[in-house]
């Protein structure tokens, strides 16, 4: 709602719900910039790892550890997928001139809660064939000299960590989802 309701019709139908169209554009606005703050951490958070990535595959590269420079390279590569990524998933919507506050918020909502519920596929799913792999080399490597008892007693640690903040990651997001959705059924209620 756009305009603010009469009284005469507050007073006829006292069970109504109006929008204030000021507190909506307001509350628009808050969730606007923290989904910009999120997806600007996200992004510099991916751009600050990557020469990390470039040159540690770079230095295996350069010692002859091949396989181990194609694993952290393809981890670079899923980082650039995930930065790609985020504002095809989880970027603002524009506002439509035409549209009504309390749309355009309940439309924010909905993509914010698809993005959310999505992460295992767009923000975990490119990052997880790198890190297969180097743990999988890693693990050749340790094989080569130690043997493949020694290799594989050594690869469940690693593997339980990363597994586990992969798990926490997606936790937390459909954790997130849940109270976006909650709020998006109390918009639509609204609207």
């Amino acid at each position: 709602m756009s305009t603010p309701p009469f009284a005469l019709w507050a007073a006829a139908a006292d069970d109504a719900t109006f929008t204030d169209p000021a507190a909506c554009a307001a509350r628009a606005s808050e969730f606007e910039r923290q989904i910009a703050r999120r997806n600007r951490r996200e992004r510099i958070a991916g751009w600050a790892q990557l020469p990390l990535w470039g040159l540690l595959a770079a230095f295996f590269a350069y010692v002859g550890e091949w396989p181990v420079a194609l694993a952290l390279a393809l981890t670079g590569a899923g980082v650039l997928v995930v930065i790609r990524n985020l504002p095809r998933h989880a970027g603002l919507l524009e506002r439509r001139p035409e549209e009504p506050c309390l749309d355009h918020l309940v439309r924010q909502y909905r993509r914010q809660y698809r993005a959310l519920i999505r992460v295992p596929l767009w923000y975990v799913g490119p990052l997880v064939p790198g890190l297969v792999a180097v743990l999988a080399t890693v693990t050749a490597g340790v094989a080569e000299t130690k043997g493949w008892n020694a290799a594989l007693a050594g690869l469940a640690r690693p593997t339980l960590l990363t597994g586990g903040v992969i798990a926490a990651v997606i936790l937390v997001n459909l954790w997130a989802a849940r109270r976006v959705k909650r709020e998006l059924d109390r918009l639509e209620r609204l609207a």
